[in-house]
C-alpha cells in the first residue's frame, strides 16, 4: 500500500503557486522596454525586467513567462505606474544601480 502511494506521488507533477500577476504583466512590458531604441529607456527596461523575472522566479520557479500574451496597448501606461510603483516601494533605483556599475575613478 506503501508502494502504491509513493508511485502515485512521485507519478503527479507538483504544482508550484502561480508567479504574481502584476509581476508577469511588469516583466511583459519591461521586457519590450528593453527593446527601445533610446538607451536609457532601453537600460531601465533590462534592470527592470530583471528585477521582475527574479520576483516570478522565486515565487515559482520554472514559469513560462514566455507563455503569457504580450501587453496591450491600452493598457501600458496604466502598467507602466503600476510597476514603477512596485519598483520603488521595493527600493529598486536604476539610476543608483547604473552608478554602481560605473567604473571608479583612479586614486591620485
Amino acid at each position: 500500500m506503501n508502494a502504491l502511494l509513493l508511485a502515485a506521488m512521485l507519478a503527479t507533477p507538483v504544482q508550484g503557486p502561480a508567479p504574481d500577476e502584476t509581476d508577469v504583466r511588469c516583466y511583459r512590458l519591461m521586457a519590450e522596454l528593453a527593446r527601445a531604441e533610446d538607451p536609457a529607456a532601453r537600460a531601465l527596461g533590462i534592470g527592470a525586467a530583471q528585477y521582475f523575472l527574479g520576483r516570478i522566479d522565486a515565487a515559482a520557479p520554472g514559469y513560462d513567462v514566455a507563455a503569457e500574451p504580450p501587453v496591450a496597448e491600452g493598457d501600458r501606461a496604466a502598467l507602466l505606474a503600476r510597476c514603477t510603483a512596485a519598483l520603488d516601494e521595493n527600493g529598486f533605483d536604476p539610476r543608483a544601480l547604473g552608478a554602481s556599475l560605473e567604473p571608479a575613478e583612479p586614486a591620485i
